[in-house]
């Protein structure tokens, strides 16, 4: 599965593909691996954890959102120099300061 592939997975698990090709179409371009990454980090605020343990229900609208979460429940953080290791969740990394 290449990145492109891997990122409509992503967006499929968390029932955001039709948002996504709207989005598309409102910016009038076409699907590309750029574009995929732009609406990630406009769009898609989840930790981690909460990800791969599939609790997909747990997707925020914006980054404060996510921060609030995350400092209210610190067990649910990944370590940044894991992920990017890994590489399979590195579209998800958010700078939290």
């Amino acid at each position: 599965m290449d990145t492109k592939e891997l990122y409509h997975d992503y967006l499929n698990r968390l029932n955001q593909m039709n948002s996504y090709q709207e989005y598309l179409k409102v910016i009038k371009k076409r699907d590309n691996l750029t574009n995929l990454k732009n609406y990630f980090n406009k769009y898609i605020f989840i930790s981690i954890y909460d990800f791969h343990h599939g609790n997909y229900n747990k997707l925020f609208f914006t980054n404060k959102d996510l921060k609030y979460y995350l400092k209210k429940y610190p067990e649910k953080r990944s370590h940044k120099n894991i992920i990017k290791r890994e590489k399979v969740y590195r579209i998800f990394l958010r700078n939290l300061r």
